[in-house]
């Protein structure tokens, strides 16, 4: 990997910065590339997307993590799993869901159209750390059904459960389904995955589009206890990932070398941008386990700071529900640079 595709010179300056997506700058294993262009030349779209494939795909996921083929199954992204989960185990029986708060906003509404009742269970108020005896006490009272956890945390970048912690719930709630939700684990190099051959009420679920720089081509997958994915894949409809993602995945997952280059760089890329948004004393940057941050602004109004970026063409993630915080993505140096300069400019005066 050359340092072109690290530090590129110049960019559109009509081009916005998506720092409110958090997704790999770095995009795919260019091997990734090389499948694309290949299955575009000679690929049958003519034809449903081969089963055999998917089924190759299980296969090449169960090899990397040392497990059976059959604690895994493949989604347009690992959000797929998600609503199937919710379906089966909130919608059809009417039941309550836990999760943290904050969390991933998309993930509580989807819950709030699933389950009776969505109970969000306060993090810890200075470090946003999982307290576990809260939401023991939570899914106790409530008897809920599924707890929904990211680690790292989104929006907080934390990592949440640590093996003491996790062993905690899946203990005192044994008749919860735990979901793990390791979209960002890779830039941690933490994960729980070989837990699911010894834990009946765990889903882990991982996906293609953050790390590995494929969102746009929507593949990730679930792991668990073998009779949970059996029952998932007999409501997964026919032919579910496309041909066309399915291969670029088997490339992706392929080049592991490329992936540990561009986890490197994005780590090194996030400790700059961390130093420098503590080095502005109205920000504080909490310290992250995953490639964004989760700042809080002093010292100046929301909107002011939303349309002072966005005058500079800067998008940035805002929640109505966190007003005082934003969460930011490393983008590649230059960019991180030019975010840095923008704050230093709608920010407070002296």
């Amino acid at each position: 990997m050359n340092d072109a595709m690290f530090h590129p010179a110049t960019r559109d300056a009509a081009e916005w910065l998506r720092f409110d997506a958090a997704t790999n700058p770095y995009g795919p294993s260019p091997k990734v590339r090389e499948v694309l262009a290949a299955f575009a030349r000679t690929g049958d779209f003519s034809r449903y997307s081969d089963e055999e494939r998917a089924e190759s795909l299980r296969a090449d996921l169960a090899a990397h993590w040392g497990l059976s083929p059959d604690h895994f199954i493949v989604y347009n992204g690992s959000g797929e799993a998600i609503v199937w989960l919710f379906l089966a185990r909130l919608l059809l029986a009417r039941q309550c869901l836990l999760i943290p708060f904050p969390s991933y906003e998309r993930f509580v509404a989807l819950g709030q159209r699933c389950a009776a009742e969505v109970i969000e269970v306060p993090l810890h108020e200075e470090d946003f750390a999982l307290v576990p005896e809260r939401f023991v006490e939570a899914g106790q009272q409530s008897g809920a059904r599924v707890l929904l956890l990211s680690s790292p945390n989104n929006p907080t970048g934390n990592l949440l459960c640590s093996q003491k912690e996790l062993v905690h719930l899946l203990d005192e709630l044994p008749d919860c389904l735990c979901i793990v939700d390791e979209a960002y684990a890779d830039y941690a190099g933490h994960s729980h995955v070989p837990w699911v051959q010894e834990r009946e009420n765990l889903v882990l679920l991982r996906t293609f589009s953050k790390a590995y720089g494929m969102a746009g081509l929507r593949v990730g997958y679930a792991i668990g206890p073998k009779p949970v994915i059996a029952a998932l894949g007999q409501l997964q409809v026919p032919w579910a990932v496309n041909a066309l993602s399915l291969a670029a995945a088997q490339a992706a997952l392929a080049d592991q070398g490329y992936l540990q280059e561009v986890i490197a760089q994005i780590r090194r890329d996030c400790q700059m941008l961390y130093e420098g948004l503590n080095e502005r004393p109205w920000l504080r940057a909490y310290p992250s386990a995953a490639n964004f941050f989760w700042v809080r602004c002093k010292e100046i109004g929301p909107e002011r700071l939303r349309a002072g970026l966005a005058k500079r063409r800067i998008r940035v993630r805002w929640r109505p529900d966190a007003p005082d915080f934003v969460r930011l993505t490393s983008l590649r140096p230059p960019d991180n640079e030019y975010l840095l300069a923008a704050l230093d400019e709608v920010g407070p005066s002296d």
